[in-house]
């Protein structure tokens, strides 16, 4: 597609104010009356969240209520097309965490119930959570606009491709995907590799492959980690040996089952030809910059603001959604954790394989290695106040970061998208994660300590 001079002229110039307050408000530090420095999104976020208070336990009580409800209405009519949209993957087992849901955000906000279900470190922390990724995924993914449809994405997968294409086989847009994960959270990350593989960007395997390998945990999330195993001041260690990680897994994890045998179809079908592969660019010459800049503004030249206002109902509709899971599973996940031995027993088979890489205090952290499929803070929780190294606290949080997939967010975040990833394959993917990652993540914490 050609441009006119005027028209090309316009999308640059959107291309670039677009692009510029999307970086502005997801990736510029910036310092606030209480000394602090953050990123404006963080800023908006703590300011949202101090202000709501208590609402937000009531909002997420409310969403629960109407998932419920419309998730019913479907059922008995036909006259309501938006919430059959709206629940158009759903069967009954999703409505059974939806009514969970509800059940436990009642129980919790009412103080009435079970002990187990209100403790703090159950119901309390299930709410909080869900809260969190309401608010979070929300206000990220409607700013996220101004990284995806102003032609950002265009200009980093032209200009990152002959790195991202050869290394882990998917478009150079996907450092964003990874960016997003990084600055906002794992489901922000996954809201925006569902919204791209919506638009014909990523086939089914490379959309597959960039949300459970790339939707990493928040820069947030990371000192929430180093806090709270009392090694903050290992905090650079462990978010550069946790990205490190990473990207090696990456390039190994793409390339084996299950994967390696998702297809490279775009969601309508259509088969991704050898020349959509060639038209990326791989190789870097002198045009590469002014071909990015030239794509961006393509894509930026037809866009407006109505485009935040899209962004903001996509991703309201995908909260509401992930929250409810966020809000059954963490109990559930809790639950069993803190009250069965389930993944005590889980851990035993794990004593041997980290003693092969002379982890310290393998039986003691051996059920952490496991526990993360459901909370990403659980693996931490079951050691914090043991009589163990600091090495091997230091091992416990990198290997929960690189693991990715836990089903108090990412998890529910990837089986709610449009993406073809199903609970087998998670549950798969995570298994081969924490084989590869421990000896990766061992020989790193031997560097260091």
């Amino acid at each position: 597609m050609h441009l006119d001079n005027n028209v090309y002229k316009n999308g640059v110039l959107k291309f670039v104010l677009g692009t510029l307050i999307g970086i502005f408000i997801f990736f510029i530090p910036v310092s606030i009356t209480d000394g602090q420095i953050r990123v404006p999104l963080v800023i908006i976020l703590d300011f949202v969240q101090d202000h709501l208070e208590f609402a937000l336990d009531y909002l997420v009580l409310i969403m629960s209520i109407m998932l419920v409800v419309t998730f019913l209405l479907t059922k008995c009519t036909n006259l309501l097309p938006t919430f059959k949209k709206h629940h158009e993957k759903d069967n009954w087992i999703i409505f059974t965490l939806y009514l969970l849901s509800t059940i436990f955000s009642f129980l919790v906000i009412t103080d009435t119930g079970p002990e187990q279900i209100l403790h703090p470190d159950v119901g309390g922390l299930a709410l909080y959570l869900s809260g969190s990724v309401l608010l979070t995924v929300t206000l990220a993914g409607t700013f996220v606009a101004f990284l995806i449809d102003f032609g950002l994405v265009d200009f980093l997968g032209t200009l990152l491709a002959p790195i991202m294409r050869p290394l882990y086989r998917v478009p150079g847009c996907s450092a964003v995907d990874a960016l997003a994960s990084f600055v906002a959270a794992p489901a922000v990350g996954v809201f925006v590799t569902n919204k791209l593989y919506n638009q014909k960007i990523y086939t089914q395997r490379e959309a597959s492959a960039i949300t459970t390998n790339f939707s990493i945990c928040s820069i947030g999330f990371f000192a929430v980690l180093a806090t709270m195993g009392d090694v903050l001041h290992l905090f650079p260690h462990i978010i550069l040996t946790s990205l490190i990680t990473i990207f090696i897994m990456g390039a190994i994890v793409i390339r084996i089952p299950p994967i390696s045998f998702k297809k490279d179809v775009y969601i309508d079908g259509t088969l991704q030809t050898q020349e959509q592969v060639q038209e990326e660019n791989t190789k870097v010459d002198k045009q590469i910059f002014g071909k990015a800049v030239s794509v961006a503004s393509k894509t930026a030249a037809p866009k407006g603001i109505n485009a935040v206002y899209y962004s903001f109902w996509g991703a309201a509709k995908f909260a509401q959604k992930i929250l409810a899971y966020v809000m059954s599973i963490t109990v559930l996940g809790t639950l069993i954790a803190e009250y069965t031995p389930f993944f005590d027993y889980l851990g035993m088979i794990m004593v041997p394989y980290l003693n092969l890489f002379n982890i310290p205090y393998a039986s003691e952290i051996a059920a952490s290695t496991l526990v993360g499929i459901s909370e990403l803070l659980l693996p931490l929780a079951i050691i914090v106040g043991s009589d163990i190294s600091v090495e091997s606290v230091f091992f416990v949080i990198v290997l929960s970061t690189v693991q990715i997939i836990f089903f108090t967010e990412s998890a529910n975040a990837m089986l709610e998208a449009d993406i073809p990833v199903n609970f087998l394959d998670l549950i798969i993917i995570f298994l081969i994660r924490t084989v590869i990652a421990i000896p990766l993540v061992a020989l790193a914490t031997h560097l260091i300590f």
